[in-house]
């Protein structure tokens, strides 16, 4: 059996630390209609899928 899991756990990624669309959205001050929109588009902030699951990576603000 030819199984393509991750070698360690550090291969897996997680949702800890990340932000839910809606947290994004508030976070941001963009609406959640535009955030679908932008990741059908392709041209949106990064994001991860967990199965149906979406979730941002926070974005840092140079100090």
């Amino acid at each position: 059996m030819d199984s393509k899991s991750p070698k360690s756990s550090r291969d897996t990624p997680t949702a800890e630390g990340m932000l839910t669309p809606k947290e994004f959205a508030e976070a941001q001050k963009v609406s959640l209609s535009w955030l679908a929109k932008a990741r059908k588009r392709g041209d949106g902030p990064s994001f991860v899928r967990f199965g149906r699951s979406v979730r941002y990576f926070p974005i840092r603000r140079p100090r």
